[in-house]
């Protein structure tokens, strides 16, 4: 008797495809292939941000690799590629964009600016010794007064309420 080719086989696979260990015996074939060509630089400066970025591109790119696969890939490893992914940019963003905390302040916000025993002389001298230590330090570039001049001196300030008029 001679079988009847036109009739369908059993049920199972067809012959000549890959099981899924045949597939994953391939794919680690391929990545030790693809680890081969790659040159690893051992100058690169660690750092935290882009460590954690090159985590998350890793899995990105490894889940773009797989669903390019087609039906050679493993859809449950795009699945948990894609889900890696999503877990190191949570990381990411966390890390970048730091959530806004409240401020704690370091003293009373409603205590006045200006001591208030300091005379406007005495306020016109530390001021100017500010300025001098900033320009010693190099922060600013500004021209020294000459001596005995005082800058805004309160003789131009108006008096009496503002006017100019003297009282009579």
């Amino acid at each position: 008797m001679e079988a009847d080719l036109t009739k369908k086989r059993g049920r199972g696979r067809p012959r000549g495809s890959t099981n899924a260990k045949a597939k994953q015996r391939k794919m680690a074939l391929r990545r030790a292939q693809y680890a081969e060509i790659r040159e690893i630089d051992r100058t690169i400066q660690l750092d935290s941000l882009a460590i954690l970025e090159e985590v998350m591109r890793h899995f990105f790119w490894k889940a773009r690799i797989l669903e390019g696969m087609g039906t050679e890939g493993d859809f449950n490893e795009v699945d948990k590629a894609w889900a890696e992914t999503g877990r190191w940019a949570k990381e990411v963003a966390a890390f970048r964009h730091a959530k806004i905390q409240s401020i704690r302040l370091a003293g009373d916000p409603n205590t006045p600016v200006l001591p208030e025993h300091m005379t406007l002389d005495e306020l016109r001298v530390s001021i100017m010794a500010d300025i001098e230590r900033l320009r010693e330090m190099g922060v600013l570039n500004l021209p020294r007064l000459p001596q005995g001049v005082v800058a805004n001196s309160n003789a131009d300030l108006p008096m009496n309420g503002g006017s100019n008029d003297q009282a009579e």
